[in-house]
């Protein structure tokens, strides 16, 4: 994969000498999902976009982590001298000024100030008739800790179980609520659930469940020895810290590391509140949290939706169809709550085309199987999974304004990869892709595309229809064709790519012969001998992955 360019930008100079104190200073930073968006190579170029400093970069940096999320770890081996000496600058502007404020009088140096009394430190913020305002609250014992919301009617409130929990949790990420999630469970265990801008960010269970605490689940997968776990409760005692911080001071683990940590320990108890049966649940909205989390708010539809995506996979057949009957014949569409949160629900590209699919014409569940670009089964399984998670609406009669609406996005997505794409794009095909492929691809596309489906939106739709058939048919023309496939491959694919991918399908080819598996041998072997048809060695393979029976 290409060495990639990632992008940080910075809205002021505090939230970058934030960021510099707390990571950057120590060659690690964490980048946000959104310019983290896309898949990522293990070493990139990262640019920092810093007022008033402008840009920094490009910065070789590591991968360490990616979070579910789409955030990622990143370690910065060493600093460019350049860049090192506009960051040192800008920190001596910054001293120069404190001094200056503090000469002038305008600032009154820390060890000057006269402390206040404070009064004994409670877990709970006051409450009060409107959201409730929580800042930052002074640490009590083992935690996060809890605001007060005595008074204060819930948003949400219900029974727990499977289907009401999954519902919650798709209103509050199409909400981007922040607030607080209570689960009062059978035996008086009670369990607070954080939520910030629409997903979890921490829990806390009381009384203290210890199976669900950082040090003992580090320790339970072999992440930190038993001594650890003894002298970083020693350093909680003594300093008044989180084990996380704690776990950092003994070297057992950097700051990008422990961010990465407290989103698995995040996630980890979600499944546990998503497997619970009994009790109830509330849910407040507050303005701002007790303090500050450091993961980022887990997307809880798109784990839901793979969680169901396998459960309908595992179905037999008969029965996963059978789900699926009552909506034979009504027409589908996604409705506006949920077109909102597919960016966040992190679609394969396959899976991305079918909802691209729905979105853009006017179907019946039954005449989608024939234009998904998915196997029935599959298909049907996405359904299954999108139709609990409320993804999809359904109608008994087609509504004119909406077909025409996501006729118009299917359309120009089309028309984008016409005139952008190559071949390939066009036939919505990879560009190592074979015979079967390519007219699976170009008998599904035609259907999607037929000009009667459109007649009645008039030019000039119609005549953006007519160029789309055009050149599906040009595209299939070329690369149905062995000699003028492998031409044009040529001249739109660099010759080192085509090689280096041909003899990472042999090798995985030669991983599925010892599995035995001969599908996979199959494909493997035979996209290779497509790319390097002169290869005695892919031939060969293919010839040997004929013979398999798994």
């Amino acid at each position: 994969m290409a060495v990639r360019r990632v992008t940080r930008s910075y809205g002021s100079v505090v939230e970058f000498l934030e960021d510099h104190r707390s990571t950057l200073g120590q060659g690690a930073l964490l980048l946000p999902p959104d310019p983290a968006r896309g898949e990522l190579s293990g070493e990139l170029k990262l640019d920092l976009i810093v007022p008033p400093l402008g840009r920094l970069g490009p910065i070789d940096a590591q991968v360490v982590n990616r979070g579910s999320d789409g955030s990622a770890a990143l370690r910065i081996p060493a600093w460019p001298p350049t860049i090192q000496g506009q960051i040192d600058a800008l920190l001596q502007a910054v001293d120069d000024l404190r001094a200056w404020f503090q000469l002038t009088g305008q600032l009154v140096p820390p060890q000057a100030q006269q402390p206040a009394a404070v009064a004994a430190p409670s877990p709970r913020v006051p409450s009060s008739s409107a959201p409730a305002r929580t800042g930052p609250a002074p640490r009590q014992g083992r935690g996060f800790p809890v605001p007060d919301l005595t008074g204060l009617a819930p948003s949400h409130s219900g029974a727990v179980g499977d289907e009401a929990l999954r519902q919650l949790f798709v209103s509050l990420a199409i909400e981007k609520a922040t607030g607080l999630l209570t689960l009062t469970q059978p035996g008086g265990r009670v369990r607070y659930g954080f939520w910030a801008q629409g997903g979890p960010v921490g829990w806390r269970t009381e009384p203290l469940e210890e199976s669900e605490v950082l040090g003992i689940l580090l320790f339970k997968a072999d992440q930190v020895t038993r001594d650890q776990l003894r002298d970083s409760l020693e350093i909680m005692q003594r300093e008044g810290c989180r084990q996380g911080e704690a776990f950092i001071q003994l070297g057992v683990m950097t700051f990008p590391q422990l961010v990465m940590v407290l989103g698995k320990q995040c996630e980890f108890v979600l499944q546990k509140v998503l497997r619970e049966t009994g009790g109830s649940f509330t849910f407040h909205p507050i303005e701002a949290l007790p303090e500050r989390f450091l993961p980022s708010p887990l997307r809880v539809p798109g784990m839901l939706f793979r969680t169901l995506l396998q459960r309908a996979r595992d179905m037999k057949g008969d029965a996963l169809f059978e789900t699926l009957s009552d909506y034979l014949d009504r027409f589908v569409s996604v409705p506006p709550g949920a077109v909102e949160l597919l960016p966040e629900m992190r679609f394969n590209p396959v899976e991305t085309r079918f909802i691209d699919t729905i979105r853009g014409g006017s179907w019946r569940i039954r005449e989608l199987y024939a234009v998904s670009p998915m196997s029935r089964a599959l298909t049907a399984a996405v359904l299954n999974a999108l139709i609990q998670l409320d993804f999809l609406a359904f109608t008994e009669q087609q509504d004119d304004s909406r077909t025409f609406a996501e006729f118009k996005i299917i359309i120009d997505r089309k028309r984008s990869q016409i005139v952008k794409g190559s071949h390939f794009d066009v036939l919505e095909v990879h560009w190592i892709c074979l015979p079967d492929e390519i007219h699976a691809a170009h008998a599904r596309l035609k259907e999607e595309f037929a000009p009667e489906r459109f007649s009645r939106l008039g030019e000039p739709t119609t005549g953006y229809i007519r160029l789309i058939n055009e050149r599906l048919d040009q595209a299939h023309s070329v690369l149905s064709d062995e000699r003028r496939r492998r031409e044009y491959r040529r001249e739109v694919i660099e010759e080192m790519k085509v090689t280096q991918s041909a003899e990472l399908l042999g090798k995985q080819g030669d991983m599925a012969v010892m599995r035995n598996d001969r599908r996979a041998a199959m494909a493997c072997y035979g996209k290779a001998a497509e790319l390097v048809p002169g290869s005695a060695d892919y031939r060969d393979g293919l010839a040997r992955a004929r013979t398999l029976t798994g």
